[in-house]
């Protein structure tokens, strides 16, 4: 059936064949039925032009039908564009036969089986084939007739982000292009575009929402590749999210899926950085180097030049015991003072809220999304003595009265949870990293 397939993809091929060698002979002279090929990159389709028509991609498999078995979310999914059918059709092509066949007994629980990729040509006919991969283990085969071949694990990424990517644009800018393929990168297509006003600075206070320290980390990425776009700040900005083949960096395992982000003022662009969305968005410069590899300095080192020291809060939290910043913890959680409850966190716990359950349609969340812990009362009822777990790491446990707005995980009622304190910084003094329902 793979063959079937390509005969399909071969006849337009040799159309554009004949084409050319007949354009190429010399014809010096042909009346109103005269050829003329133009191959266009526009939306990084092949087209042949003749008077009045056009040949593509889609007249010779116009339509692919992907049905996803068991998926919650999108169960079926209709692909018409023309560079995304190439790019499915490359993958394909590019498929070896799978030669260990343990790697389909040996699928996880949470494998994805029997879907499948319906070609449908111009006739109405149609060529199936069914897959299944396997996201915990990053293996993926494909079948026809008990014929196996095994794509890259990109083909099935691929696949997969189209459950969640509903409006794909492949019309993307060919400058675009070019400055992620100069550092080997693969824009698929764009996600959205979105318009975001940039910090008027870059020193975060205490009590603040993280976005300024999401702009000072990019721009340190960004700034990797010759684009500072701190001369921007406090103007509005173009963001566009792209969405690329290749996966990221082995140092981010088991982080995979590369969002390529471009910042445009007036049409100019001005910064451009690799993110990795949802839970957890700081990635790498294009160029693939970490925060470490660009400023040499880790996270405790590097925050310290963007925390606004001056800052009346900070000056305060800055000289509590470990133990007083538990208890200004709890207090605001109990008044929900959101402002004293974040200035009571490191920045580097507080910047998870940026990307924690995020939409990846967007950059980050945004503050108002973060405003609602669910919790009428919250009364800390006893804190244990801290537990040394590492160098400049402490640990209690605490036991709290909780009265939720809504049951949703857990029952009201005194619940124990454990703290984890650090100094993220010596000036900044203790803060709490983390808090959970186990040691």
């Amino acid at each position: 059936m793979f063959k079937e397939v390509y005969k399909l993809y071969r006849k337009f091929l040799m159309l554009l064949l004949i084409t050319i060698i007949i354009f190429s002979a010399g014809c010096n002279k042909v009346q109103e039925s005269q050829i003329s090929l133009e191959q266009e990159t526009r939306k990084d389709k092949v087209v042949v032009e003749t008077r009045g028509t056009a040949k593509n991609t889609e007249d010779i498999i116009p339509r692919i039908e992907l049905i996803l078995n068991n998926d919650p979310y999108r169960h079926e999914i209709t692909i018409t564009d023309g560079k995304m059918i190439n790019d499915i059709m490359a993958m394909i092509k590019e498929s070896k036969p799978l030669k260990d066949e343990s790697k389909i007994s040996d699928m996880s629980g949470m494998a994805r089986k029997n879907n499948k990729l319906i070609f449908v040509g111009t006739d109405g006919s149609k060529k199936e084939i069914t897959f299944a991969y396997d996201t915990l283990d990053e293996v993926g085969y494909m079948e026809e007739d008990g014929r196996k071949l095994e794509p890259d694990y990109s083909f099935f990424r691929y696949i997969q982000d189209l459950r969640e990517y509903k409006n794909p644009d492949t019309n993307v800018e060919q400058r675009v292009i070019q400055l992620f393929g100069k550092y080997n990168w693969t824009v698929d297509y764009k996600i959205n575009t979105l318009k975001e006003k940039l910090p008027e600075n870059l020193k975060h206070k205490a009590g603040e929402y993280p976005v300024k320290i999401y702009w000072a980390y990019n721009n340190e990425l960004s700034r990797q590749i010759g684009l500072d776009f701190t001369g921007y700040l406090g103007k509005e900005v173009v963001v566009e999210i792209y969405r690329l083949r290749e996966p990221l960096p082995e140092f981010l395992k088991p982080r995979e899926d590369a969002r390529g982000i471009v910042l445009k003022y007036n049409d100019e662009i001005i910064g451009a950085y690799i993110d990795a969305g949802r839970h957890n968005s700081f990635a790498c410069s294009l160029d693939r180097k970490s925060l470490k590899d660009i400023t040499g300095k880790e996270w405790n080192e590097w925050i310290e030049d963007y925390i606004d020291y001056e800052d009346e809060s900070e000056i305060k939290l800055s000289k509590m015991e470990p133990k007083e910043i538990i208890r200004e913890y709890f207090k605001a959680l109990d008044k929900n003072n959101v402002k004293m409850l974040w200035a009571c966190m490191t920045r580097k716990h507080l910047s998870e809220l940026l990307s924690i359950n995020m939409d990846n349609q967007y950059l980050f969340n945004k503050a108002e999304d973060n405003m609602d812990y669910n919790i009428n009362r919250a009364k800390l009822l006893e804190i244990s003595d801290g537990l040394q777990t590492k160098p400049g790491v402490l640990e209690y446990a605490v036991k709290v009265y909780f009265d939720f707005k809504k049951i949703i995980t857990d029952d009201d009622g005194i619940k124990t949870r454990f703290v984890i304190l650090k100094k993220e910084s010596e000036k900044s003094g203790w803060r709490i990293d983390g808090v959970g329902t186990g040691p």
